[in-house]
């Protein structure tokens, strides 16, 4: 597919997921320098592929634990420090590796990203823009059936479908891309404990790159999006933008079910640029997956999260607002915004242009008006500066 935004809500089977995409991108801004590079292994690499390869298969998939043992004992290995570790060009394209740690029960991680009712930007709100299954086999259902089998875990659980992606604006250029990608969830037993992997594959080419802002510093959670195709590039002029091929495979390990400590491990490949020509470097692609893990253990580890059940519920309730509703608090939020952007004359100038002109509020679809208002409701619940005071949930 090739498109941009999703016309009107999602109906509850097309809903939002917890996928944790780490996609960056070739105008990434500053990164820190690694004093050293190094290759994953070929037995690390062979787990990927295989991974991978799941999404190929049109028969239901036999999972072997044993094949993503090399991957998993490298996610818990000790890692030389200052190293950006990498996975060759398997694909046409750079990749980049990224782990972190998080004294969570995986049981829980699970009871909040893959509930059908918690849009899935509230976890990964510097990445996500939207984010939202288009297709599950053997249908939505099997997202419930899933958390379930999770608590007494015998043999493997597969998730499988496609699913449309909208990111957030990078950090240096502002651009911002829509795509579809084939996904896989598979959660199984692993020695004493369990691990929950993702695995995506980009179905296409994405639509032509968008401009945006992000206002303030990344960890604000705080994002303008205008429908301006292409990006102003220095030395090069105006020019249109793609992501045009990605790949990620993404590990949560627990070792031990009755102790809460989960290890995340994630590797991604990407091509974008443009006129066909890749910018991508791995330094950009981890830098992009930090990105991602920032803004993750900062939700997961606040202690204002509500339960789960309580934000299905809120969010639940709140899917079928009104569609004058929404456009109501939206034209507040952007009034709200204004005020406080215009506070600041540095970034004022920046974005002055696209509140004057660019018709924000009238060139949104019903899902963008849901999820700027649902991820600043959650923002203020968990005491992270929200724009508005009030909100519609």
């Amino acid at each position: 597919m090739n498109c941009f935004g999703i016309p009107g809500i999602l109906p509850r089977k097309k809903l939002f997921v917890a996928i944790a995409v780490g996609m960056v991108f070739f105008m990434a801004g500053t990164v820190a320098a690694s004093s050293r590079t190094i290759k994953l292994s070929s037995e690390v690499t062979s787990t990927l592929h295989y991974l991978l390869n799941f999404l190929k298969k049109s028969d239901p998939p036999t999972f072997d634990g044993q094949r993503v043992q090399p991957f998993v004992t490298f996610i818990t290995s000790p890692k030389l420090p200052d190293t950006l570790y990498i996975a060759g060009d398997s694909f046409n394209a750079p990749a980049a590796y990224n782990e972190f740690s998080i004294a969570l029960d995986l049981q829980r991680i699970i009871d909040y990203t893959l509930d059908a009712d918690i849009p899935s930007f509230v976890f990964w709100p510097s990445s996500l823009r939207l984010s939202a299954w288009t297709s599950v086999e053997g249908g939505y259902g099997q997202m419930a059936r899933l958390r379930a089998a999770s608590s007494e875990l015998n043999t493997p659980f597969f998730l499988t479908g496609t699913e449309h992606i909208t990111i957030t604006p990078d950090q240096n250029t502002g651009a911002y891309f829509s795509y579809d990608v084939d996904k896989m969830v598979i959660l199984s037993p692993y020695q004493n404990g369990k691990v929950l992997i993702f695995i995506q594959s980009q179905q296409a080419p994405s639509a032509v790159g968008r401009k945006g802002w992000v206002l303030g510093e990344d960890d604000e959670w705080s994002y303008l999006y205008t429908t301006k195709k292409g990006i102003g590039l220095k030395g090069l002029g105006w020019a249109d933008t793609y992501m045009y091929d990605s790949y990620n495979v993404t590990i949560y390990y627990q070792p031990d079910h009755r102790i809460p400590m989960v290890t995340y491990g994630s590797v991604s490949w990407v091509k974008a640029g443009w006129a066909g020509i890749n910018m991508v470097k791995p330094k950009h692609i981890h830098r992009g997956l930090v990105r991602v893990a920032d803004a993750f253990t900062a939700v997961m580890e606040n202690p204002r999260l509500p339960e789960p059940a309580i934000l299905a519920e809120t969010f639940s309730k709140s899917e079928g607002l009104p569609t004058p509703i929404l456009k109501k608090y939206t034209s507040t939020y952007f009034a709200e915004l204004k005020r406080r952007l215009s506070s600041s004359d540095t970034m004022w100038k920046k974005v002055r242009y696209s509140f004057e002109r660019d018709n924000l509020l009238d060139q949104m679809t019903r899902d963008e008006m849901y999820a700027i208002l649902a991820l600043d409701y959650f923002k203020k619940v968990l005491g992270h500066h929200p724009v508005m005071n009030s909100h519609p949930f």
